[in-house]
């Protein structure tokens, strides 16, 4: 039964084909016009720039350890699309261009609104972006502007890009701005821990004599030894006198009593406990590791003071720079050709919605005398009369 209506809407349309004929050439002619004479053409500029570059590397580096800068620079590259699609930017290029009336806005309760969301048609950034396995990073920008005039488009694109630089350049000077006045808050609290750190050490040495404990030690061992040293070849010559002589002799005496002093000055070495310029073995390595942590601390305060004070002039010179960080790549130029609309594309639309309708209107009246011949429709018309 499908299989005979379908062949019959076939002959039906067969019959009507002049009708289909014409109606698709009326369609072509009225797409054809519409697209070449009604709507209106719009011109693209473009302009290509790169992102700021990644955070800076400190040159000071801590154990041979690269640190990152402190005073970095402005907007990063994600920050450039926030940038972009702000409402700061839209309403400069909405009142530059006077969008609200270009888009025939201005009996509108909304016209901003409605104006920066039709811009999106207008006014369009794309990211160039390289990577892979999941992992991407952005490394170009493209402005593209569109407006039935070409200088329009041009200046359009050289508007939205500078408007877009003067604003990286503000964060930019900003940043550097609250990074010096951190840095510098940085710095007096940092050097007034380092004077308290060297009050602390100066105390110290004087309190126990320790101004410099790995030398002091290098010179007690060297004094120990050479009194050591003595002591032995005061025991030898007594031992020897000891040999030539049984009774008490002068010499004798006078090598006991230096033997007696050599002792009591080694014990003095070995283990003496009060503070002299040369302190005693015991005493300095109780001594020494308080002294290294001393040292070391202020040794880290210094290197610490040190680094800060490159990044001070860092984040000086960010301040005072007023150089893009911005490159262009491919300037906006007038263009010569249309960029949009794609006639043949609506030339194709146009001429498919039409046959799809008159296609529909002719299935339609077709079911309507099919439904007639078979009597169901005198019947539903008896139906509705009875009702």
């Amino acid at each position: 039964m499908s299989a005979s209506i379908l062949e019959s809407f076939c002959v039906y349309l067969y019959k009507k084909r002049w009708l289909l004929v014409i109606n698709f050439l009326i369609a072509c002619t009225a797409a054809a016009v519409y697209a070449f004479v009604i709507m209106d053409r719009e011109y693209s500029a473009t302009v290509t720039f790169l992102p700021p570059s990644g955070d800076n590397i400190s040159a000071m580096s801590l154990l041979n350890l690269s640190m990152p800068s402190l005073s970095s620079g402005g907007a990063s590259a994600d920050q450039i699309e926030i940038l972009f699609n702000s409402n700061a930017i839209k309403r400069r290029i909405v009142d530059e261009f006077n969008l609200i009336e270009f888009f025939k806005l201005e009996d509108s309760p909304n016209q901003f609104g409605l104006a920066s969301r039709f811009m999106g048609k207008y006014v369009m950034m794309r990211t160039g972006e390289k990577g892979g396995m999941g992992m991407s990073r952005t490394i170009s920008y493209a402005i593209s502007c569109y407006h039935r005039s070409p200088d329009t488009a041009k200046l359009m694109a050289d508007f939205t890009f500078a408007i877009i630089d003067s604003a990286v350049r503000e964060i930019s000077i900003s940043r550097a701005q609250r990074n010096r006045e951190f840095i510098e808050a940085q710095i007096v609290i940092q050097n007034e821990k380092m004077d308290s750190l060297q009050a602390v050490f100066q105390e110290f040495q004087h309190t126990n004599k320790a101004f410099n404990i790995p030398e002091q030690t290098r010179l007690t061992l060297k004094a120990y030894a050479d009194l050591q040293a003595a002591a032995v070849m005061n025991e030898l010559r007594l031992a020897a006198l000891r040999r030539e002589f049984t009774g008490q002799t002068h010499e004798i005496a006078e090598l006991r009593r230096l033997q007696r002093v050599y002792q009591e000055k080694l014990g003095e070495y070995e283990s003496g406990e009060n503070p002299a310029v040369i302190p005693s073995l015991e005493l300095s390595s109780r001594l020494f590791p308080e002294y290294a942590k001393m040292m070391r601390d202020i040794e880290v305060q210094n290197q610490l003071t040190l680094f800060l004070t490159k990044e001070l002039e860092q984040a000086r010179l960010q301040e005072a720079r007023d150089v893009s960080p911005l490159i262009i790549v491919d300037p906006p130029f007038i263009p010569e050709y249309k960029a949009r609309p794609k006639r043949l594309l609506i030339i194709l639309v146009i001429v498919f919605a039409q046959n799809l309708l008159i296609l529909g209107l002719l299935a339609h009246t077709f079911a309507l005398k099919t439904a007639h011949r078979s009597g169901k429709f005198d019947s539903f018309l008896k139906s509705i009369k009875q009702d």
